[in-house]
């Protein structure tokens, strides 16, 4: 038996936005690796991963980077908007780059790699 009474309409189905999609996939990212930052230590003897701070910008950033393709992409969108979002999107490429370029040399240093 359902408690829901036999006659009232439902609402048809409607998936989220793209945007909120977005946001939903970054936010996993952000948990698996928040995840794997905690458990890190269990496995390497106590030791914590140090320096790699840069590296946790980049879900944010792939994220926004993601959702200003997706608005400058959009059929809707006036003119100033998609170069807004173009723009957005030039930047974000950049930061994306500048963190990596920031957090790989002390991952792998965490690692006995590099320097």
């Amino acid at each position: 038996m359902t408690d829901r009474p036999e006659n009232t309409p439902q609402e048809p189905y409607t998936p989220a936005s793209p945007v909120k999609r977005i946001m939903a996939w970054v936010g996993i990212v952000y948990m698996v690796g928040f995840v794997v930052l905690n458990l890190y230590p269990f496995f390497n003897g106590g030791n914590y991963l140090t320096g790699i701070a840069p590296l946790f910008a980049c879900p944010g950033i792939g994220g926004i980077f993601a959702i200003a393709l997706y608005l400058a992409r959009h059929p809707d969108s006036p003119y100033s908007k998609k170069v807004s979002m173009g723009v957005l999107a030039a930047v974000c490429a950049v930061g994306f780059a500048v963190s990596l370029a920031l957090g790989i040399p002390p991952l792998l240093a965490n690692f006995g790699g590099g320097p």
